[in-house]
């Protein structure tokens, strides 16, 4: 059973363009507030949506779980703004749809600059508790290009001895990759099984790519693939977040290159359109060897994420 009354499975172009709607109707600066971030998880988590009191709502929950772990997604504004008596009502219903499917009612995943409104809506209901394995690292794409700078010297040296060691070609991922896009993220996906604190999700996450192949040609989604001696060794897909953020949702590299992963990135932060200033990396899990990579790239600022609970649960 769904907790609101529509899934991701069966879109329509009408549900679509209405979800973008919503989607790019706030700057929400998460990485997951675009359609595509949702849609292509879709086999993992079972997602669904409603429209209540004007707000787009929507639920994920593992569908292993059966939705018993199921939270609600912060309700998103169609036009830009927020009333704190709608936002009451609508939480309110949606809280007792959560109660109806016999999950206890949660937000998560929520950016902290959206905290205060939801408890301006509804003062003292909720507790606030800040998620650092949620928490998404934000770079400036120039730093990411250029890898200038004292902190980022390791880095460089990385990048340097890739570029002195091998030629490489650099171009846009296709529909007709998908073979070497598939066969690379198989391998990678292999490797990492071996260690065991990367088994998390490899299996959706493989998914995840199939499905973003078929939305390549979007014109807001951004794509690199490097080949070296001919065969496909990393790419790297994301989109736009807002006028001046993309956010990269995925990148593969083969790591028997060294300086490959800071290739890939930084080819990828090229191909951004140059109104394009900051790009979102998202999170990392908690992983301990992501968690290490990422903060060695030395983020501009991490967009925190709250889960908030009614305080009597």
């Amino acid at each position: 059973m769904s907790i609101f009354a529509n899934t991701f499975n069966n879109i329509t172009l009408e549900d679509r363009a209405l979800m973008n709607e919503y989607f790019k109707g706030y700057d929400y600066r998460g990485a997951s507030f675009t359609f595509l971030a949702n849609y292509v998880w879709r086999e993992m988590y079972c997602l669904s949506w409603e429209v209540i009191e004007g707000y787009f709502c929507m639920s994920a929950g593992r569908c292993d779980a059966g939705e018993r772990d199921a939270v609600m997604a912060v309700p998103m504004t169609r036009n830009g703004e927020y009333d704190s008596e709608s936002l009451k009502r609508c939480i309110e219903i949606c809280k007792e749809k959560f109660n109806a499917a016999g999950v206890e009612f949660a937000l998560g995943a929520i950016p902290g600059h959206m905290v205060e409104i939801i408890e301006n809506a509804l003062p003292g209901v909720f507790e606030a508790e800040h998620i650092r394995d949620l928490d998404e690292y934000v770079y400036l794409k120039e730093k990411l290009i250029t890898l200038s700078g004292r902190a980022l010297h390791k880095k460089k040296n990385h990048l340097n001895f890739f570029l002195r060691s091998f030629d490489y070609e650099s171009k846009p991922l296709s529909k007709d990759m998908q073979k070497d896009i598939l066969e690379l993220t198989a391998r990678i996906k292999e490797y990492k099984e071996m260690d065991p604190d990367e088994v998390d999700d490899l299996e959706g996450e493989y998914d995840a790519i199939v499905e973003m192949l078929d939305h390549l040609e979007d014109p807001d989604v951004y794509s690199v693939a490097i080949f070296i001696k001919g065969h496909l060794e990393a790419f790297a897909i994301g989109e736009r977040l807002s006028e001046t953020m993309a956010v990269e949702h995925f990148e593969k590299a083969n790591g028997a290159y060294r300086g490959l992963y800071q290739l890939v990135c930084r080819e990828f932060c090229m191909a951004l359109p140059e109104e394009i200033e900051l790009v979102n990396r998202e999170e990392d899990m908690g992983l301990p060897n992501l968690r290490q990579a990422k903060e060695a790239l030395k983020p501009e600022y991490m967009e925190e994420k709250f889960l908030m609970r009614p305080k009597s649960q």
